[in-house]
């Protein structure tokens, strides 16, 4: 398959599963370090009486370095090459969890976290733009899936790790800092190599930035408006939730194994779903799920404490994170080959602003209904999504049929 002067060999799954291998072990091992510091920073300052607006803001500052490292990351992955870059930020990341080790000052962690999310923005970038160099149209879906089940096990499993008895504090975030420092080695080891990347395309950081949001509202406007409603969507999940069932009563330890649980079901509609948009409309695939999100939403406001609401939140969930997967295949599909890296750092941005307004707008609206609030807005982002997703099927042509522009 050819595609812009680049060639995208569809190969056997397993010759694809040896290219990427090695990524996706550092990648799981991110994941796991990721999810772990993320909550463990929030539980820290609880427990070290910082106040809860306070702990807000330190860890909103992660999503505002996840929004800024999208204009400069993508240049260092094509000045540097993958490897390096991916090498440099894991690095740059180990040595600011160490420092919220050593140190408890929560503006100090404010500027630990900006820092920790624009160098994970980029890895994430460096792990999308390898994985989609690797694959035709017909087997992308199928890959993200798999990328994305890593993901959420790897979320959930560090979700676990928090109720190890670690018996000084700061001991969590030096596991942090071992797994992102183990991440390293599988990548620079590797003798596989992404896709060669063309040259840096003329203009400055935030012009070519534009461009590339522009070309995707013309080709792909599904994408950019779905991946700031999942960002949304995303991140109130991970700073909302544990809120929403504190207020309602429960534990520490009770919120994590919810947490948990939650979690080890986003991987299981992942491959089927993968596989249904790699042979079908993903928009209209994506319109479905969303519905249904917004049903299983407005049927948990009623069920909150009750016996049906685990079980309910896994289904929840397991249909909820397909989004982001079905998104960045419409969005990969409109576009040419040698533009992968801008769109991964196009919708991060986009996704990382949505990251940001989720938790304001829940914490507004449990702040004034009470623990439902939480599933109001998701009912609310689920339903827009779900409506947006189908006039966009009855309005747009298929992104992949778009002719250049």
């Amino acid at each position: 398959m050819r595609m812009d002067g680049l060639t995208v060999v569809e190969r056997s799954w397993r010759s694809m599963l040896r290219a990427v291998a090695s990524l996706l072990l550092a990648y799981a091992l991110l994941v796991v370090g990721n999810a772990l510091g993320s909550t463990e920073t929030s539980l820290s300052l609880l427990a070290n009486g910082v106040p809860v607006a306070v702990a807000g803001m330190v860890q909103s500052a992660y999503y505002a370095g996840f929004f800024m490292g999208g204009f400069f990351c993508s240049g260092m992955i094509r000045q540097y090459g993958h490897h390096r870059a991916f090498a440099a930020l894991t690095a740059i990341i180990c040595v600011l969890t160490l420092c919220q080790a050593l140190f408890t000052t929560p503006w100090l962690w404010l500027l630990a976290r900006l820092g920790n999310g624009l160098a994970m923005v980029g890895i994430y970038m460096v792990v999308e733009s390898w994985l989609n160099g690797c694959v035709s149209n017909s087997q992308r879906g199928q890959l993200f899936s798999l990328y994305l089940i890593i993901s959420y096990l790897g979320a959930s499993a560090g979700q676990w790790l928090l109720k190890l008895p670690f018996s000084q504090a700061g001991w969590p975030f030096i596991i942090v800092a071992m797994l992102f420092a183990l991440a390293i080695i599988p990548v620079t080891l590797t003798q596989q190599r992404p896709q060669v990347l063309a040259a840096q395309p003329p203009g400055n950081v935030l012009a070519r930035a534009m461009r590339t949001l522009r070309l995707l509202g013309r080709r792909a406007p599904l994408s950019l408006a779905g991946a700031l409603l999942a960002g949304c969507f995303n991140s109130a999940f991970y700073t909302m939730l544990p809120a929403m069932l504190s207020q309602s009563g429960r534990t520490p330890a009770d919120i994590a194994s919810f947490m948990g649980l939650a979690l080890l079901a986003a991987p299981l509609l992942q491959w089927p779903m993968g596989k249904w948009a790699d042979s079908s409309d993903r928009a209209t695939l994506l319109a479905r799920c969303a519905l249904v999100v917004a049903v299983l939403s407005l049927i948990l406001t009623q069920l909150l404490n009750t016996g049906w609401m685990l079980p309910l939140v896994m289904v929840y969930v397991s249909v909820a994170f397909t989004f982001y997967g079905t998104l960045s295949g419409i969005a990969n599909d409109a576009m040419p080959a040698r533009h992968r890296v801008e769109v991964s750092a196009s919708l991060l941005m986009v996704y990382a602003l949505g990251g940001t307004l989720g938790p304001l707008l829940c914490s507004a609206v449990m702040a004034a209904i009470g623990p439902a609030g939480y599933f109001v807005v998701s009912l609310g982002l689920s339903a827009t999504l779900g409506g947006y997703a189908w006039w966009t099927v009855k309005r747009w042509p298929l992104p992949s049929l778009l002719p250049p522009r």
